[in-house]
């Protein structure tokens, strides 16, 4: 999701198809992970 910081939380549930109530299955997390990897995966910024 590009500029997720400029999008309203209800676009960004539908974007990942969550429920804020639910949050994310099993499932969802490990095709999260297999995409987008763990956060800071990319390495500091300037370091």
């Amino acid at each position: 999701m590009e500029n997720a910081h400029a999008k309203t939380a209800e676009e960004c549930l539908a974007f990942f198809g969550v429920n804020e109530s639910v949050g994310l299955s099993g499932e969802q997390v490990r095709r999260a992970l297999e995409k987008y990897g763990h956060n800071g995966e990319l390495g500091l910024i300037g370091g």
